[in-house]
């Protein structure tokens, strides 16, 4: 179930061309590179597959009536988070099979009202990276079968995994569940990342002495830290600005050239997560929006 997935450009090698999946027995690592090439031989061959290209980073060809893309770099991340030749292989023919399925007509689109509702409800979530395991695990045992989280990483321990903000729950999105709403996988994040600064409106901003809490919705406050909007609205903001968010509920912020204030942003690391962690960590945010790991 890998599609339409967050993409980078890739480029390809002659030699690349040549490989075949028995490269995939090998313990070593796959290349981007190797990714496209493997994907591209594999499809060249299938029957209904025509128009295969790589366009953006992107392998792209028509199943059938319906275009499909298959991002290279997640591709490629997950195939090597696989621990042995026998995982490797299988997932990549669950790939062809998905492939063979949308090519017989198994795999429709949706209508554009269920489509509309899908864009409307998807939203940025800050989560541990501890949780792409979780997750798996929760479905194996649940529906018996492996499940691909969507996430992208942020800096340090920390994902940003798209999710759906439901009436009554939060559901997050596996790789390639937007192509029946005719969304690769960038395109969800770019819509989710969207929505979350459409979203952001009466910010309450919670001063603590030398450290300060942004808050708008508990469920989401951390993924105020993927809102420019948000960040933009706060007056004296530090030039350099040090963060904390150690669970959903919990973004506060400080000078990070003031050791006081640093002490007590870390003592806010440490609260308590109720069930929902982030990081433990302290995160730097530059001018440019960027974040690292704060020594």
């Amino acid at each position: 179930m890998w599609f339409w997935v967050v993409v980078c450009v890739v480029g390809l090698s002659s030699a690349a061309q040549a490989l075949d999946r028995k490269r995939l027995n090998d313990a070593t690592p796959v290349n981007e590179v190797e990714m496209s090439a493997l994907l591209e031989r594999a499809l060249a061959r299938r029957a209904g597959v025509t128009k295969l290209r790589v366009d953006g980073g992107d392998v792209v060809f028509l199943a059938g009536s319906q275009e499909m893309r298959m991002g290279i770099t997640p591709l490629t991340r997950q195939m090597n988070d696989l621990s042995g030749a026998k995982q490797r292989q299988a997932a990549f023919d669950k790939l062809l099979a998905r492939v063979d399925e949308t090519v017989a007509g198994k795999h429709k689109a949706k209508a554009d009202a269920e489509q509309e509702r899908f864009r409307k409800a998807l939203l940025p979530v800050l989560k541990n990276k501890a949780y792409i395991a979780e997750i798996k695990a929760r479905c194996r045992r649940q529906c018996g079968q492996s499940a691909q989280l969507l996430y992208i990483p942020l800096a340090g321990d920390i994902i940003v995994a798209a999710a759906l903000d439901l009436p009554k729950i939060t559901r997050f999105v596996t790789v390639g569940e937007g192509g029946p709403y005719g969304m690769s996988d960038e395109d969800i994040f770019r819509t989710a990342f969207a929505n979350l600064n459409r979203r952001v409106g009466k910010l309450q901003l919670h001063d603590f002495g030398p450290v300060r809490a942004l808050a708008f919705e508990n469920d989401y406050n951390a993924s105020l830290l993927l809102a420019p909007k948000a960040w933009e609205s706060i007056p004296n903001l530090p030039r350099n600005l040090a963060i904390a968010v150690p669970a959903r509920d919990i973004v506060a912020f400080a000078d990070a050239d003031d050791p006081q204030a640093l002490e007590a942003l870390r003592g806010v690391a440490k609260m308590p997560d109720k069930g929902f962690p982030v990081s433990r960590q302290l995160y730097l945010m530059n001018e440019r929006g960027r974040f690292e790991v704060m020594p």
